[in-house]
C-alpha cells in the first residue's frame, strides 16, 4: 500500500532535501506529481562521485562532464522558492570549469540562501594557478547560516569597496579548509560575523612578515583552529613559515576548541585564553612542542570537562602534567597518531612517579580512553598508577593483544566501580596468527622431509 503518496507535498520536499540531488531527481519516474516535487526542490546536494563510470576510458573527465551539465540543467530551469542549501564536491581539471563553478555560485545566491558547501579540489597539476574566485556578494549574504569553503584552489579577494563589504549577521558556522586569503582578510570578516558559534580554520599559506591578530566573535562557542605552515626549501635547507607573534582576543565563552598548530607561542597564548573551556583537543602537531614547555606556563583549566592528547608516542610526563591542570576533568582521551617515522620503540619518556597525585584523578577523572595504542616498556607504570590512584575511576577503554590484557586486567584498583574495557587488536592478532600458521606449515614442510629422506635411506 502506497502510503507516502497521501503525504502532503511540504513533508514529501523535506525528506527529499536530505537526499543526493541526482537520487532525488530518480522519483520523477513514479509520477508526474514526483516530477513537479522535484522542480519545486530548495536542497541541492551535487557529488561528483555520483555519476562516476569506471567503464568510460576517462571516467574522471565523464563524470565531471555529466555533473556540470546536470548542474546548469537544473539551476537554468529551477522556477521555484529561492534556493536555500546548495553543496558541491568536484574536482576541477580545466580553465573554464573555474568560470562555470563561479557562475553557480552566483546562480544560487539569493535572500533565502542558508548554507554554502563547496568542496572544490584540484585534479590536475598543471593548472596551479587557476582559483574558484568567491563573490564578494556572498559574504554580504544576510541570510547565510553556514559557510564550508575547502579546496586549496578556492580564494576571496577583499571587497572591492566598502559599500559591499562583509556582513553576515546570520552566520553560525564558518569552516575554511586550506582557503587562499590574507590573514587580514580573515580576521576582517570575522569581525563581521556577530552570530558566529562554530570555527572552523584550517590555514596552510601565511605571511612570514606580520602578526596573526584575530578578534573572535563574542557569540563563539566551538573553535578548531589548525595551521602546519608549508615547509619551503631554501638552497637545500627546509624551513616552516612563522608568524613573529600572534595576538587572540574574544575566546572567554568558547566551550569546545581544537588546537594544532606547530608553534609554542601560538599554543600557549590560545591555552591562556582557553581557561573556560569544558572540552579541548590538543593535536599532534601541538605535540612536537608542548611537551617541552614548563608546566608553569601552561594555565589552570578550572572547567575542563573532557581532554584529548594526540601523541605520536606515550610521554607519560606530558600526560600527567597536563592533568594537574585540570582538576575537574572527568574524561581523559588519549589518541596514538603512528606512522612509519614514529614507531621506534625508544621514542618515549621514562616514567617519572608524580610528586603529588593530579586532584581530578583523586575526585573527579572517571573514564580513560587509549586509542591506537602503542605499546612501551613504560606504559605498566603508568596504568598501575592511574588504577591505583583513580579514586572514582569507572572505566579504562584500551585497544590491546589479548596476551597484554591479561596482565593489566590483574592490575590493583582503588575505585570498585572501574573496568577495564578491551577491545582487541584484530591487526596484531591477525599478525600473530599469520606468524603461527606459517610456522606450522614450515614444520609439516620439514616433517614430510625427513620422512622422504629416511625412506630413501631404507631403500
Amino acid at each position: 500500500m502506497d502510503r507516502i503518496s497521501d503525504l502532503p507535498d511540504c513533508i514529501l520536499l523535506h525528506i527529499l532535501s536530505f537526499l543526493p540531488t541526482k537520487t532525488a531527481f530518480f522519483t520523477t519516474v513514479l509520477s508526474r506529481r514526483w516530477t513537479h516535487l522535484c522542480h519545486d526542490l530548495q536542497h541541492f546536494d551535487f557529488n561528483q562521485i555520483q555519476f562516476h563510470n569506471s567503464s568510460h576510458a576517462w571516467p574522471e573527465f565523464y563524470s565531471r562532464k555529466r555533473l556540470f551539465a546536470i548542474v546548469n540543467r537544473i539551476l537554468s530551469r529551477h522556477k521555484a522558492l529561492p534556493i536555500r542549501t546548495f553543496r558541491l564536491t568536484c574536482d576541477l581539471a580545466q580553465f573554464n570549469e573555474y568560470t562555470i563553478v563561479e557562475w553557480f555560485i552566483t546562480k544560487v545566491l539569493g535572500p533565502n540562501l542558508q548554507e554554502l558547501n563547496l568542496n572544490i579540489q584540484l585534479s590536475m597539476v598543471g593548472l596551479p594557478d587557476c582559483k574558484v574566485v568567491i563573490p564578494n556578494s556572498v559574504f554580504s549574504c544576510a541570510s547565510l547560516v553556514t559557510l564550508r569553503l575547502s579546496g586549496g584552489n578556492i580564494t576571496f579577494l577583499s571587497p572591492s569597496s566598502s559599500s559591499c563589504g562583509y556582513h553576515l549577521p546570520s552566520l553560525k558556522t564558518l569552516e575554511m579548509h586550506k582557503v587562499e586569503a590574507s590573514i587580514d582578510d580573515v580576521a576582517e570578516l570575522l569581525s563581521h560575523c556577530t552570530a558566529l558559534e562554530t570555527l572552523i580554520l584550517d590555514l596552510n599559506r601565511q605571511v612570514s612578515e606580520v602578526g596573526l591578530r584575530i578578534h573572535f566573535p563574542l557569540s563563539l562557542k566551538k573553535l578548531n583552529f589548525r595551521s602546519d605552515f608549508d615547509p619551503i626549501r631554501i638552497y637545500g635547507l627546509e624551513c616552516r613559515q612563522q608568524f613573529p607573534s600572534i595576538c587572540v582576543s574574544n575566546l572567554h565563552n568558547v566551550e569546545e576548541a581544537t588546537i594544532n598548530v606547530t608553534s609554542r607561542d601560538f599554543v600557549l597564548k590560545f591555552l591562556v585564553e582557553f581557561r573556560w573551556l569544558r572540552s579541548l583537543v590538543l593535536g599532534d602537531l601541538v605535540f612536537t612542542c608542548l611537551p617541552e614547555a614548563p608546566p608553569d606556563l601552561i594555565p589552570e583549566f578550572t572547567s575542563l570537562r573532557r581532554l584529548e592528547l594526540a601523541v605520536r608516542y606515550f610521554d607519560t610526563r606530558y600526560i600527567m602534567n597536563m592533568l594537574e591542570k585540570c582538576p575537574m576533568l572527568k574524561v581523559l582521551v588519549i589518541v596514538f597518531i603512528t606512522d612509519s617515522v614514529n614507531k621506534d620503540p625508544h621514542l618515549l619518556r621514562v616514567w617519572e612517579h608524580p610528586v603529588k597525585v593530579p586532584t581530578c584523578l583523586a575526585s573527579h577523572l572517571q573514564v580513560i580512553k587509549i586509542k591506537g595504542y602503542l605499546e612501551t616498556r613504560y606504559d605498566r607504570d603508568f596504568f598501575a598508577y592511574v588504577l591505583q590512584h583513580g579514586l572514582v575511576l569507572e572505566s579504562l577503554d584500551i585497544q590491546v593483544d589479548r596476551a597484554r590484557a591479561k596482565e593489566l586486567s590483574l592490575l590493583p584498583r582503588s575505585s570498585k566501580a572501574c573496568q577495564i574495557n578491551f577491545c582487541w587488536n584484530q591487526e596484531k592478532e591477525a599478525s600473530s596468527r599469520g606468524r603461527q600458521q606459517w610456522q606450522h606449515l614450515r614444520t609439516l614442510q620439514e616433517k614430510a622431509l625427513l620422512e622422504l629422506l629416511q625412506k630413501n635411506l631404507n631403500l
